[in-house]
């Protein structure tokens, strides 16, 4: 990190910086800075894909038979050595990885795992692995978020929202759907809606989506599409094809885990066990190959017969399970759409009713990705956004409702990335009080107005608030009320109970940590460790902030 450009950065946003307009400043910092580095993404992954497939990008259909098995499974073996000659500690990667940041990582994205993100998603989509863009696109947006927030010096809590907006600039400005991004961002991402995220990660969504529309032209990955409810009559029919959904959705979280167990604990051989896995099925069903939004355009535009479309859904099942559970580097979204949009045109097919067999299809796909990511406002807004048209709302409502009923309270599942995180042996907080708490850190609440004294030299004449007496290997925390010129080391000793005793923290901690470590200790509150030394945080401080009226925001 340039010290200079630090420190310039911090003197632009540090008048006023808990005020909301610094933070939207940011927030378009953020876009800019996601719209280039996604622009340089997709330029390199449409290079990649064009001079395999030609002018249709995802066209692996038309490719020879050994490309279509020997594609994956040379994917895995460059991502084995990727693997080898990259740090373990900058392999973790994709959407699971932005939430453990969030909750457990104070915000802060590595600079590494954002290249190591980069490379190993242009080589899983290159060679048309079973995964999507939009995981690598969230850790690549919310990790320049993360490093412009670190730059600008910002507060935990407020590198949490940029991580917010970095995720919605990104996924705005490689799909073109600024609502569905910033949805996406507060629901999946941050898990909360509240007033003063709304402003910065919309302004991140819009500068992106117009920086990168300026720079590309219109890009739009998926062709938006005219459908519409034909009658209401067909209503029981959506109910059904909801349920149906959300059956697959939890099978294809039983299959994702089923890989994850499986007994195989060598790296490289459970990626080329996924290329295998991808290469023997793309054989018999060759558009299970990429990402698959060639397949779901075209479903939804002209229709795929109802045979195809369940071998499809059958294959496409096990190859992203596969991908995902045995830990190729890529998304999960765009596959979750593509089974979808096979699961809901195989639903419009055989159900009757008189509404476009593709609108079931449309419909699928927010349905899929709602059950399965738990996140039904951004799939009804994709829904939104691809069919230009409000009157396909109430269908994607009663179908994302009863996909998202069975699959979280008939299967009481939760959502894959919190699935993916359980298996890592980390728990998130769900809970919104206690998620409130883990979002705020102690080193927000410090006061820097304090003086050591090592309670030998003379008694230092100063008017700081507090007075932090080392004693042996403790801190204590006194008064001016308590002392005096010439106070004897009898009558110091006297003074140094329990109740005056600092935890002395070697990090910062969050305040849902904090008072759980104040539960069986009677001290009088932290030393926290702060970006200009040491600040003092007290137990009636935290209590203050606790109790008083907007003291959490």
């Amino acid at each position: 990190m340039n010290p200079q450009t630090d420190n310039l950065i911090q003197r632009l946003f540090a008048r006023h910086s808990a005020g909301l307009l610094p933070l939207v400043m940011l927030g378009v910092l953020t876009g800019v800075a996601a719209s280039l580095v996604m622009m340089s993404f997709l330029f390199v992954l449409n290079g990649m894909l064009g001079s395999l497939n030609g002018k249709n990008l995802e066209d692996f259909e038309s490719l020879a038979w050994y490309w279509q098995l020997g594609l994956p499974l040379a994917g895995s073996l460059l991502l084995i050595l990727l693997y080898r000659l990259t740090p373990a500690a900058s392999q973790t990667v994709g959407l699971a990885y932005v939430l453990e940041r969030l909750q457990f990582g104070q915000g802060r994205i590595p600079a590494a795992n954002i290249g190591f993100q980069f490379v190993a998603a242009l080589i899983a989509l290159g060679s048309g692995h079973s995964v999507g863009r939009e995981g690598p696109t969230v850790l690549l947006g919310a990790g320049i978020a993360s490093q412009v927030g670190q730059l600008a010096g910002r507060p935990p809590s407020q590198l949490r929202l940029l991580l917010g907006c970095g995720t919605a600039a990104a996924i705005s400005a490689a799909f073109n759907t600024p609502l569905a991004g910033v949805l996406f961002a507060m629901e999946v991402v941050l898990m909360e809606y509240s007033l003063l995220g709304f402003a910065p990660i919309i302004a991140a969504a819009i500068t992106a989506s117009a920086l990168t529309h300026g720079l590309l032209g219109e890009h739009a990955i998926l062709e938006p599409v005219s459908l519409s409810l034909a009658s209401y009559q067909d209503i029981p029919g959506l109910l059904v094809t909801g349920l149906w959904i959300g059956l697959l959705a939890a099978l294809f979280q039983r299959l994702v885990l089923m890989f994850v167990r499986l007994p195989v604990k060598s790296r490289a051989a459970r990626l080329l066990l996924a290329g295998a896995i991808t290469g023997v099925l793309a054989l018999a069903v060759p558009q299970i190959l990429g990402s698959g939004y060639d397949t779901i355009n075209l479903t939804l535009s002209n229709g795929l017969p109802w045979l195809l479309l369940l071998s499809i859904l059958v294959a496409k099942l096990l190859a992203t399970a596969a991908a995902i559970g045995l830990g190729v580097p890529g998304g999960q979204i765009a596959p979750t759409l593509m089974l979808g949009v096979c699961a809901g045109g195989v639903a419009g097919a055989l159900i009757p009713g008189t509404s476009d067999p593709a609108l079931y299809a449309l419909l699928g796909m927010a349905a899929m990705m709602s059950a399965v990511l738990h996140a039904p406002l951004a799939a009804i807004a994709t829904v939104l956004e691809l069919s230009l048209s409000a009157e396909a709302m109430l269908p994607a409502m009663v179908v994302v409702l009863g996909a998202n009923l069975l699959c979280q309270h008939g299967f009481h599942l939760p959502s894959l990335v919190i699935t993916q995180l359980r298996v890592r042996g980390q728990e998130l907080q769900t809970h919104p009080v206690r998620t409130a708490l883990a979002q705020r850190y102690l080193s927000e609440l410090a006061d820097m107005s304090l003086v050591e004294w090592d309670g030998k030299s003379a008694l230092p004449n100063t008017q700081a608030a507090a007075l932090i007496l080392k004693h042996e290997q403790d801190y204590y925390l006194l008064t001016a009320s308590q002392l005096h010129e010439g106070i004897t080391t009898e009558q110091l000793e006297t003074l140094l109970t329990p109740a005056c005793r600092l935890q002395v923290l070697e990090r910062d901690m969050s305040l849902l940590e904090a008072l759980r470590s104040l539960q069986g200790d009677a001290g009088a509150g932290f030393l926290v460790p702060v970006r200009r030394g040491r600040g003092l945080v007290t137990r009636s401080r935290l209590v203050r902030m606790l109790t008083e009226e907007g003291g959490l925001y």
